[in-house]
């Protein structure tokens, strides 16, 4: 063969015998970049009829072995040699994405790993890959390498037999299906269990673990509360030696403890909480001055006092990140004595805090601040309900608050000038119904009903925010090492498809530079429409989730340009270390805390404890919901259309918050074809379309609690089918 222009000289032979791995490794590195079809390279090496199915083998398993990977169209590139570390998210059909540790220049999205590379990774693991294939938009795709660490050595599943083998199907859709089970366990067939996992997927074996504990039946009472603790490894009880440490704390506060504090206790201050609350870190006041400016005082639960750096209680503090609430119960971040009775800012008591007074004028703006160790005493535990009452005019609770009365009116006042400052520089506030459980004597969930959003909610949630602020920008100015909430500005590639959705729609949306304040003006817009509260998750989607850093980027959501976390030290790790590092300024102490190599780690497991609990909790809420709507199986529920795909499309039941899905083989009478680009499903004959943002009635076919999915059909579709 003739060695051609910008080739090597020396070209493996087509004949097939003598080729190798090596041979056509080396030619597609040497190809245009790295890349070569099937028919390029048959064509190229001038492959004889009995090579080319000699060279299909070899690539393919030139493919398995990992160095190179097979894109659409029989494309065939070989990896670059750089690693890269991440963390994947698998979805059940295989596939996966990698969220890079750092970011890679030209590289804007997450990584697409094909099925046929994920390798051993299981969904949540920490990997490393290789960069398989740059695309435009600054898109790419990758293979695992190795995994670094496992998200989980345990799972948690139902024990189920195929007929040949028993084995345990995961309560999480993006595991593998199976975990083939060592043990003998048929006497635990349909049980909830948790196993150990011994063997990790690979292209040849499903994997396999060993029996570790049993949970019990799927519908045994409060199963699935002890489901979601197994399976996110949550801590329950404290370790021996954190509740020893809390146990030696005094049993009330002395004068030593109240050494070198302001005393506030004669300042009309009030903590406002929920009705359920037995912790309260947070108590306000607000005093109208004689210029008509206000004295904002946030009053924070001094936990740093009790809680020493480094004890057994702040590293299991530190391990748990956050407290994690469920219906029925919490599993705190510190011990009772502490979060309960210590700390707790209650009513008619003496506490210790952490107290932000900041001088505001009649705008809303920060004139002036200062922060004090002192001493409180509230004068009033009130709930967001009565106070709303109150200030509405019930006439039996202003009697009872009557001497708080003039302050509740500087509350409310002072509260709204400083939201609407915050509109205006453009906070995204979205104002929108939340589902409430609620429950029968016995504990059983028995309905879902709207959460009210009162007023009174936004008092407490604005002056913290407030404060939060205020303490952020004091650390910042001074350089202190500290921790933030940041909140990155979204995705370009985000902000564009969820651009399209809308004006898909017939609404309009194209902000020219993704300010916070162009997402607030369309939230606005979208008021009353029935389709607010879906529009308003698909930008929320669009959106990067907050987190901890020790970079300050700033937080988009807030429109903020210093943000952080000050507020709640009973049951968030991060504000514990940033009034640690407060205290140590207020001191003039010339030596932080808490090393700038040591905030960075607690900035990362924080990030990860919060997320990991947040969605503990939503899957708790979610598995409840399925408990509720099994017991409504062939009953009608009015439903707006959430997302739509190829093989059928979710939707949300209106009035009772239950999303669920619509198979496309619920819909018999016709055969649906996907449109992406207007997002629907429509009939081939009947022209029948199921598109985003549609209203029909659905039918409840039937719920898996295990995979907290509910299946629907729509009753038109049935109707149809029974003419």
């Amino acid at each position: 063969m003739k060695a051609k222009r910008g080739r090597s000289k020396r070209k493996p032979s087509g004949s097939g015998s003598s080729l190798t791995k090596e041979d056509l490794l080396q030619y597609v590195r040497k190809s245009a970049d790295q890349t070569a079809t099937i028919s390029k390279i048959l064509q190229d090496l001038e492959a004889t009829p009995l090579a080319r199915k000699q060279i299909k083998d070899i690539l393919s398993q030139l493919v398995k072995d990992g160095k190179l990977a097979k894109h659409r169209g029989n494309r065939y590139e070989a990896p670059s040699r750089a690693v890269v570390p991440g963390t994947i998210l698998l979805h059940r059909d295989g596939y996966g994405f990698v969220i890079l540790a750092q970011k890679i220049e030209g590289i804007e999205s997450d990584i697409f790993i094909p099925p046929p590379l994920t390798g051993s990774a299981m969904n949540g693991d920490k990997v490393n890959i290789e960069i398989t294939l740059r695309k435009p938009g600054g898109k790419a795709e990758g293979r695992v390498v190795s995994v670094e660490k496992r998200a989980r050595n345990t799972i948690v599943g139902q024990v189920r037999f195929d007929g040949d083998v028993f084995f345990v199907a995961p309560t999480d859709e993006k595991l593998p299906a199976k975990i083939l089970i060592t043990d003998d366990i048929s006497e635990h067939k349909d049980k909830i269990v948790e196993i150990e996992i011994t063997r990790f997927p690979s292209a040849a074996h499903w994997p396999a673990g060993k029996l570790v504990s049993v949970i019990g039946f799927i519908d045994d009472p409060n199963v699935e509360t002890n489901v979601i603790i197994r399976k996110f490894n949550l801590p329950v009880a404290f370790p021996k030696e954190v509740e020893e440490e809390a146990a030696n704390l005094p049993q009330a506060l002395t004068e030593k403890d109240f050494a070198g504090r302001d005393d506030f206790r004669k300042r009309n201050i009030i903590t406002i909480d929920p009705r359920t609350a037995r912790d309260f870190d947070d108590a306000i006041e607000v005093q109208v001055l004689p210029d008509g400016t206000f004295q904002l005082g946030v009053h924070i639960a001094d936990v740093s006092h009790f809680v020493p750096q480094d004890s057994a209680m702040d590293r299991e503090a530190r391990y748990r990140g956050t407290s994690v609430y469920f219906p029925d119960r919490v599993l705190p971040m510190l011990p009772e004595k502490v979060s309960n009775h210590l700390c707790s800012l209650n009513p008619h008591s003496d506490r210790l805090a952490l107290s932000v007074m900041m001088h505001i004028g009649q705008s809303g703006e920060v004139r002036d601040y200062s922060f004090h160790k002192s001493i409180i005493h509230s004068q009033e535990r009130m709930t967001y309900e009565d106070v709303q009452a109150t200030l509405d005019g019930d006439k039996a609770l202003s009697e009872k608050y009557r001497s708080l009365m003039p302050h509740l009116r500087n509350v409310e006042t002072l509260a709204r000038i400083i939201q609407q400052r915050r509109h205006e520089r453009g906070a995204i506030d979205f104002d929108l119904p939340e589902p409430l459980l609620t429950y029968n004597e016995q504990g059983g969930v028995e309905g879902i009903a709207k959460a009210v959003r009162l007023f009174s909610h936004r008092i407490v949630e604005e002056f913290m925010i407030l404060a939060n602020e205020v303490v952020a920008r004091y650390l910042e100015e001074r350089d202190i090492p500290s921790l933030y909430r940041v909140h990155e500005d979204p995705d370009p590639m985000k902000v564009e498809d969820f651009s399209e959705i809308v004006n898909g729609l017939g609404l309009r949306f194209n902000p020219r530079k993704a300010q916070p304040g162009d997402f607030q003006k369309f939230i606005g817009s979208l008021a009353g429409r029935p389709d607010e509260r879906m529009l308003s998750y698909l930008m929320l989607r669009s959106f990067k989730q907050a987190a901890y850093s020790v970079e300050n980027v700033g937080h988009f959501g807030l429109a903020s340009d210093s943000y952080t976390h000050f507020t709640s030290p009973i049951r968030r790790y991060p504000d514990l270390v940033v009034h640690r590092i407060l205290k140590a300024v207020m001191a003039r102490r010339g030596q932080m805390p808490i090393a700038p190599a040591q905030l960075e780690a607690i900035a990362t497991e924080s990030s990860e404890r919060e997320r990991l609990a947040d969605q503990a909790e939503r899957e708790l809420i979610e598995w409840k919901k399925m408990i509720l709507i099994e017991s409504h199986l062939g009953e009608t529920f009015e439903a707006i259309v959430i997302s739509v795909w190829k093989d059928g499309f979710n939707v949300e039941l209106i009035e009772h918050f239950i999303e669920g899905f619509v198979h496309v083989s619920e819909i018999s009478d016709d055969y649906y074809q996907f449109d992406p680009g207007t997002r629907s499903l429509t009939g081939k004959r009947t022209r029948q379309r199921f598109r985003l943002g549609d209203r029909l009635p659905v039918q409840v076919v039937r719920v898996d609690k295990l995979l907290r999915r509910a299946h629907f059909a729509p009753v038109l579709a049935r109707k149809r089918r029974s003419r």
